[in-house]
């Protein structure tokens, strides 16, 4: 999958989750994987995925407006924050924190930034 096709299909995962959607399990042979486990696992390249992290983070227009979705693309970030193994704040997260306070708190905490 290329990078632009695995942004598209996250964000399509993150509407999904922001509407309500569960999206399905899948069954592996040891394990259970749900929405973006295949697509960011934890033993996956932690650069890779903070370049999808600051992709989505340059889509956060497409989106701002629609709360719902707003909210699955908060988890969605939220999970890819996690598997990218640092702190550094990518290009673009730090105008989507400070936009979005209230439903980026997980996200701040992360970075470093909590606002009491």
């Amino acid at each position: 999958m290329d990078h632009d096709a695995t942004v598209d299909e996250l964000l399509r995962i993150a509407k999904a989750i922001g509407y309500g959607e569960v999206p399905p399990f899948q069954c592996n042979e040891t394990f259970t994987s749900g929405a973006f486990d295949l697509i960011i696992f934890n033993g996956s390249d932690p650069g890779r995925n903070f370049d999808l992290l600051t992709t989505l983070c340059r889509r956060y227009p497409e989106i701002e407006s629609d709360a719902k979705y707003r909210k699955g693309y908060f988890y969605l970030l939220n999970q890819l924050s996690y598997a990218t193994r640092t702190a550094e704040l990518p290009s673009g997260l730090k105008e989507i924190l400070d936009d979005q306070p209230e439903e980026t708190r997980e996200l701040q905490v992360w970075y470093r930034k909590t606002r009491c």
